[in-house]
């Protein structure tokens, strides 16, 4: 939740991880941003929740290769519509882990990217905006960004997948990632992405491909940190998985829904489960 708020120093900004916290992947996004009706409810639940949509650097990224304006610009009013409830979410695996071990409150916001929502000098009725987020992200070198991160990405689990196969010291710490002893030596978020990228490794027919890599970066954080997360059907198989090995250990995981019937599941999920209130506070990212 962003808001504009007075300290000795002047205006500032600050940024709320309001629960219940919901993450769309770039598929649902952009479902949610080109039906009316689903914006509408999506928009009307969440305030009378006073819920947050978290909003990556991933999901603006994504659309440097959609070249449908319209559609860039559909994304943009759906933001427009649920702003001020929204969290910049960082999705950089080491860099919210870092900040976890230092102790950060909120390990997991962007606190970058929020001046991107700023409208302004944040003064007027209006202090947040979406306008110009992103219309102008369909660009060849911000799609070569992304593919080269996908790369990276797909090029480590790939290469934990054989080390996992050939080293049976590698396989028996992922075997036992969720013991007690391992999970006391590590932070919750180191803990979450090493559990799911172990998801990937048993199976070494089935190639991991650029979109398991960007899907794995859109659900490694916000299943950690959000309440509710919709993400690809095959993400989502990991996510299961991942959620049986933490089973007694403490460790929750958000709620995923997957696909055309996740969009529906997600709303009545966030109408019947959450009661509707004014505001809640889970922490601050100023």
């Amino acid at each position: 939740m962003l808001s504009i708020v007075t300290t000795p120093e002047g205006r500032a900004v600050q940024m709320l991880p309001v629960t219940p916290m919901i993450y769309l992947d770039h598929w649902a996004l952009r479902q949610f941003s080109r039906d009316t009706a689903l914006t509408s409810r999506f928009v009307n639940v969440l305030r009378s929740l006073g819920g947050t949509l978290a909003l990556s650097w991933l999901n603006l990224g994504e659309f440097a290769t959609v070249s449908m304006v319209e559609s860039r610009r559909e994304a943009e009013a759906f933001v427009e519509s649920v702003l001020p409830a929204v969290f910049c979410i960082d999705v950089d695996l080491s860099g919210v882990d870092d900040r976890e071990k230092s102790g950060d409150p909120v390990p997991h916001a962007d606190r970058a990217a929020v001046p991107l929502l700023l409208n302004g000098d944040g003064s007027g009725d209006r202090p947040f905006t979406a306008k110009g987020l992103f219309e102008p992200l369909f660009n060849p070198e911000l799609a070569e960004t992304k593919d080269r991160l996908a790369v990276n990405v797909q090029g480590r689990l790939e290469s934990l997948r054989e080390e996992y196969h050939s080293n049976a010291l590698l396989a028996d710490v992922v075997h036992h990632a969720e013991h007690p002893d391992a999970l006391a030596g590590t932070t919750r978020t180191r803990a979450i992405v090493r559990t799911l990228a172990g998801t990937f490794f048993p199976d070494l027919r089935r190639r991991i491909t650029l979109n398991d890599a960007i899907d794995f970066l859109h659900a490694a954080i916000p299943i950690a940190y959000c309440q509710v997360v919709l993400l690809d059907g095959g993400m989502r198989d990991h996510v299961e998985r991942a959620r049986a090995r933490f089973r007694d250990t403490g460790i929750t995981l958000a709620t995923v829904f997957s696909g055309q019937d996740g969009l529906g599941q997600l709303l009545d999920l966030l109408e019947k489960r959450w009661p509707a209130r004014t505001r809640g506070r889970e922490g601050s990212a100023d």
